[in-house]
């Protein structure tokens, strides 16, 4: 008996690993509706004042553009981090499953992980893109304002 309590007990730290991989992958996905909700308050209020015909037009419709740009960064990251999600509960349903089936999905265990990890960098560099495209939107009076003299 010593011993199915000890083979569980080594699966159950083997599962924690994914487990703690989800909850960095939903704090990200939490950083992305963050940013994602502040797209489509600004989208809101540019749409606004384009329909009220406050402000100038080319502006505004450039800023509406770089929105979308933004959002669809957004979009596609968490496409990739959810993928990244049901593919970690799939590791985990798979280790629990190969072990009391007594199948050897070690292989199949190894790439889904290796996969897992090539869709959470996917996700991180599309943020990482996200955070490109809006920091290269800025005015260029915010980006480079020249520093006083004194200040150096």
């Amino acid at each position: 008996m010593a011993s199915f309590f000890d083979d569980i007990s080594n699966l159950i730290s083997v599962a924690i690993t994914p487990a703690l991989l989800l909850l960095g992958v939903m704090i990200q996905m939490r950083v992305l509706n963050n940013r994602l909700d502040r797209i489509s308050d600004r989208s809101e209020t540019l749409e606004h004042r384009l329909s009220s015909g406050s402000g100038l037009r080319s502006p505004l419709v450039h800023e509406l553009s770089v929105l979308r740009r933004r959002s669809n960064a957004i979009h596609r990251a968490f496409g990739m981090s959810t993928s990244c999600m049901i593919l970690i509960c799939s590791i985990v349903v798979a280790l629990f499953v190969g072990d009391s089936v007594h199948l050897r999905l070690d292989s199949l265990i190894a790439y889904s992980f290796a996969f897992t990890m090539l869709l959470l960098v996917g996700s991180f560099s599309l943020l990482l893109h996200e955070i490109f495209i809006a920091s290269h939107s800025l005015p260029a009076t915010t980006l480079h304002r020249r520093q006083p003299e004194g200040l150096n």
